[in-house]
């Protein structure tokens, strides 16, 4: 039996989402043995903090990327959105001067940083020259474990303007998606946290929650790049070397219940129809996440896939559409999104299960698969080619609890994967769907 829940968003924002990458170029069997040949050294200094470092004298850029193992299971209710603050504030620590002046800009480096549902990210580019200079920021930020009123009311301020700016559409109905399909699990939470609660937020409680979960034994720093092993393990060493391990204590997770199929239908001040449509998937380390990732490759990733073809092509249900399925330490989710004319959502839908049921029944024909594996693995070599991503991907992998390792050799699981595995895994999770459908308020729909 469905739940059917009736909401009013006002207003949803009609941002455009593009369709999934089109079909990688066929990548050759040199590319993916160097891919598989790519040294990472792995070292854990006595502090607990791991690094990983790629050589790769080729190109004159330097990506360092910090990951810190925590997430939306470590904020609870009064403290929602508290890494948010502790990154936007190590954003400014490292950034800027004394004089508030930005110091990264002068040297041709940017940086980026975000809190993601399983880690908080600190990404940076720069040249090999300017490296131990912002090497060294990171660490100064890092060591001073005192937030003061003053950094802590500028990024409240900060957050509070982001709260009332209004926010595209696909992540208003993504976070709604979450929100309904997980029950128990912190993934139900916002990325964003909590207006009132960022609000109330004071000093003394960020100061404990930076000391506590921003410890060098929870952190994994990832470099990539045109840089010597040996020296930078010895600069890490003298910058890093002194911070203190903390608490390592894995929160415990609230255990999430079988799915239950669930739908969402919304009154938005818009035009057009939005359709999510989402399955449980398995987590990153589950021995059914690389058959997974192909089928969502062969059902909504690219002009190539089923969904595409079949709804978009052939039928002319859909101005764009995708799937999406994050790679998370917990149970994760594998989700379609449509977006169509207001009187073609239950059409869009119904020909959306249509290829369900398929997945199901059938088997993937040998050369369809072929096609989305080499899919996958194209794109798995676009996403490293660049220092950044060669150093954020092993990052990821480490941090996620798989090891560095499981990266390097992903392309091997995706190569082992058959069409009897597809139609297992598509029989295995393909079930008890969460749909959230919003389209234009003051008319009658008898389709869904």
């Amino acid at each position: 039996m469905s739940r059917r829940v009736f909401l009013v968003l006002m207003p949803i924002l009609l941002g455009i989402v593009l369709a999934g990458p089109a079909g990688a170029e066929t990548p050759n069997e040199g590319s993916i043995r160097a891919a598989r040949a790519t040294p990472v050294g792995r070292t854990v200094l006595p502090n607990g903090l791991v690094v990983l470092v790629t050589e790769n004298p080729a190109e004159d850029i330097v990506a360092l990327e910090l990951l810190i193992r925590v997430g939306l299971a470590d904020e609870k209710g009064p403290i929602a959105g508290i890494t948010n603050i502790v990154q936007r504030i190590l954003r400014d620590r490292i950034s800027k001067n004394d004089k508030g002046k930005d110091r990264l800009e002068s040297i041709g480096s940017l940086m980026k940083v975000s809190a993601e549902p399983d880690y908080a990210r600190i990404s940076l580019q720069t040249t090999s020259a300017c490296f131990p200079e912002v090497l060294g920021y990171v660490a100064a930020a890092l060591s001073d474990r005192t937030i003061n009123p003053e950094e802590t009311a500028e990024i409240q301020k900060e957050m509070a303007r982001d709260f009332k700016d209004s926010s595209p559409a696909f992540p208003q109905l993504y976070e709604i998606f979450r929100q309904s399909f997980y029950r128990y699990h912190p993934y139900r939470n916002s990325d964003r946290g909590s207006e009132l609660a960022v609000e109330r937020l004071d000093p003394k409680a960020i100061e404990d929650f930076f000391s506590r979960y921003y410890a060098p034994n929870r952190m994994v720093l990832s470099i990539a790049g045109r840089v010597d092993r040996t020296t930078v393990l010895e600069r890490i060493r003298k910058e890093f070397g002194p911070l203190s391990p903390g608490d390592d204590q894995v929160v415990e997770v609230p255990w999430e219940p079988k799915a239950t199929e669930k739908q969402v239908h919304l009154s938005a001040n818009s035009s057009i129809a939005w359709l999510f449509v989402g399955f449980p998937a398995p987590s990153v380390n589950d021995a059914d996440y690389a058959a997974m990732t192909l089928l969502h490759a062969l059902l909504g990733e690219g002009l190539s896939s089923r969904l595409f073809i079949e709804i978009r092509e052939k039928k002319g249900l859909a101005y764009e559409l995708g799937a999406l399925y994050p790679p998370l330490r917990g149970p994760s989710h594998m989700l379609t999104y449509i977006i169509t004319k207001p009187y073609d959502a239950g059409k869009a839908k119904n020909t959306l299960f249509e290829q369900i049921e398929r997945l199901k029944n059938e088997r993937v024909p040998v050369q369809e698969l072929e096609e989305s594996r080499r899919k996958v693995v194209g794109n798995y070599l676009l996403e490293r080619e660049t220092n950044r991503g060669k150093a954020f991907s092993v990052a990821l992998a480490e941090t996620i609890g798989v090891g560095y390792e499981y990266d390097l050799n992903f392309l091997q699981e995706i190569e082992r994967v058959t069409p009897a595995e597809v139609q297992s895994v598509a029989r295995r999770y393909l079930d008890n769907y969460t749909l959230v459908v919003a389209r234009p308020g003051g008319r009658l729909y008898l389709d869904l």
